[in-house]
């Protein structure tokens, strides 16, 4: 008989080789749940597709998907159209899931059938190695509203069960490297689809360690990429909804005029730095600042 999957849960990894069996041991371990783990092999160079193949080989639920090199987002739409589940739980290689995580975010669905996903709470790990739960962050709101958005609200992807149909309609943009989540929420709020919260922390995600495996070559360890990749969403939206990025205050623009202007984005780094100046026109900071912007073309 044919296997039926409720979930299919899509792991990408770009060799993360030494990373990569805790997430699948992780999302082997779920309870309660029929699902199938689907690792998508973004095309890497430390023998991932034939180590995990060989170390998995007795196990029915997994399958590895290989695909030329294309980043986080490409990979991602690679593991959804490879999905046989009516739900898809995105979980990158470096974190980590609960037993019970699968089945009670389909509960939480369950009593919200109206919803196209869950987002449960979870441990989220700084760059700076502290960590804290999801839902205790002061800047952190449900991605429930386009107000959400532009005030910068985020996901983690680890951290979410989606709906295929809805994932296989909006796909990741890969034209984002980073961010590609955060801008597949704008869109999936715009559209008019509900995401609801599951408070119990479920799940770990880790910006710099994964057990006794250190993860700080990883690009998200870099904080500037986050924030460029951040800044490259809010951009793109900010077209159509101007707050994303003016209605965001001084300290978005102590924050972002130096990181901006740091990497090249001279043009948005000024407007920034522009905006500082102005509030705290007595700083010298942003006068010195904006007075190196003025000199770059």
């Amino acid at each position: 008989m044919a296997f039926d999957p409720n979930v299919s849960v899509v792991i990408t990894a770009y060799n993360r080789l030494a990373l990569l069996p805790i997430a699948i041991d992780a999302a082997l371990s779920q309870v309660d749940c029929d699902f199938e783990v689907i690792v998508v092999d973004d095309g890497s160079t430390d023998d991932t597709p034939a180590e995990i193949g060989q170390r998995y080989a007795d196990e029915p639920r997994l399958r590895v998907v290989t695909r030329p090199n294309g980043g986080p987002p490409a990979a991602r739409n690679t593991g959804i159209d490879a999905a046989r589940g009516e739900w898809i739980a995105l979980l990158d290689s470096d974190d980590w899931w609960e037993p019970k995580y699968l089945s009670s975010q389909l509960a939480v669905l369950a009593d919200n059938p109206d919803a196209d996903m869950a987002l449960c709470n979870g441990r989220r790990q700084d760059q700076d190695g502290s960590w804290h739960n999801l839902f205790d962050n002061p800047y952190f709101r449900m991605p429930t509203s386009m107000d959400a958005m532009c005030a910068g609200t985020w996901i983690q992807p680890s951290f979410t069960v989606v709906r295929t149909e809805v994932a296989r309609r909006l796909r990741f943009d890969e034209a984002f490297y980073m961010g590609d989540d955060q801008e597949f929420m704008w869109r999936f709020v715009e559209a008019g689809y509900r995401c609801v919260p599951n408070h119990t922390p479920l799940a770990e995600y880790r910006a710099i360690s994964a057990g006794d495996v250190a993860t700080e070559d990883q690009i998200t360890a870099d904080e500037d990429v986050l924030r460029m990749g951040a800044y490259s969403v809010w951009k793109k939206h900010s077209r159509k909804y101007p707050s994303a990025i003016r209605g965001r205050g001084l300290d978005f623009d102590r924050a972002y005029g130096p990181i901006l202007l740091r990497n090249g984005h001279v043009d948005d780094a000024r407007f920034h730095l522009w905006r500082w100046w102005l509030a705290r026109p007595w700083n010298p900071r942003p006068a010195w600042l904006l007075l190196r912007s003025l000199r770059r073309r």
